[in-house]
């Protein structure tokens, strides 16, 4: 391939990536206690427009928040990959703007979780499996306000962060954090709704999970896997699939997850209404009552 062709395509996406460096600049102005210098913030505002994106100060305050988290995850997991393109994948991230990152991205989920399924709005015990930062088990905690949850996880710089999340939430009453591996959950029948994010785990580790998962929600209860869905253009299935194998994760396609529900017993297997413009797919699964 020529040289030309190749930069011609950096050079494209060196202005995206740029592009969206400013509007997490323009966001984190909009969040700061003082304004910018009128000509930065005049240049980010004209950034956003031209990108299609006018009006970002009409955002509500933590959804500007979330965007910021965002951003600067996937600018920093890029400069990641760039720097140490030879690692074997697995989840070895340290850098708190990648653990925010995908807590702060991951908050969403419940709200997603209750709007699509009418049966879980009695939930009053929630298991988040890889829990990270602890961020989506506070965001149930305001979805479910009567229910006790656990977030589970086995990487360390994650676990402390959501200790420290969940004491400044005010929610260490409701909210226990294990460093608890989920091939070897031992709880029995404890939780009305079990999430597991099938992508952040291997072949190995799902087929561990399954039974145990099932096993841990109560008879009557439901397991939700959760998978990524990107959008059909081939750069960003690729994308997807770098970005899940660097992870130390899997993918997991819709059919596999009906078919390992119900191969563990669940009944009214489906996969739920997409909700909202997040790349994700929910299939749920009920425990059949006792």
């Amino acid at each position: 391939m020529p040289f030309e062709d190749v930069m011609t395509t950096v050079s494209r996406w060196l202005v995206a990536a740029e592009a969206l460096a400013a509007v997490g600049a323009e966001l984190s102005l909009l969040q700061a206690p003082e304004p910018g210098h009128p000509e930065m913030t005049g240049a980010l505002q004209a950034v956003s427009a031209a990108a299609g994106l006018p009006d970002l100060s009409e955002l509500p305050p933590p959804q500007r928040e979330m965007l910021i988290r965002l951003i600067r995850m996937g600018l920093h997991q890029a400069a990641d990959l760039v720097d140490d393109p030879g690692r074997p994948p697995g989840w070895t991230f340290t850098d708190p703007a990648i653990l925010q990152g995908w807590g702060g991205g991951s908050a969403f989920i419940p709200g997603a979780l209750a709007a699509a399924a009418p049966e879980l709005a009695g939930v009053r015990s929630f298991l988040d499996v890889g829990t990270g930062i602890g961020l989506l088990a506070i965001a149930a905690a305001g979805v479910w306000p009567q229910a006790t949850l656990v977030g589970i996880d086995i990487w360390g710089p994650a676990l402390d962060a959501a200790a420290a999340n969940v004491r400044a939430a005010g929610l260490t009453d409701r909210i226990t954090i294990r460093d608890q591996d989920v091939t070897v959950l031992d709880d029995v029948g404890a939780y009305d709704c079990a999430w597991f994010p099938t992508f952040f785990v291997t072949e190995a580790v799902f087929e561990a999970a399954m039974p145990r998962l099932c096993r841990a929600v109560r008879p009557g209860g439901w397991l939700v896997l959760g998978r990524t869905a990107p959008p059909p253009d081939p750069l960003a299935q690729a994308t997807f699939a770098l970005r899940t194998i660097r992870g130390g994760g899997a993918e997991f396609d819709a059919k596999r997850l009906i078919t390992s529900l119900e191969t563990a017993g669940c009944t009214a297997v489906r996969v739920l209404p997409r909700q909202g413009p997040a790349p994700l797919e929910y299939v749920i699964g009920q425990r059949p009552a006792a």
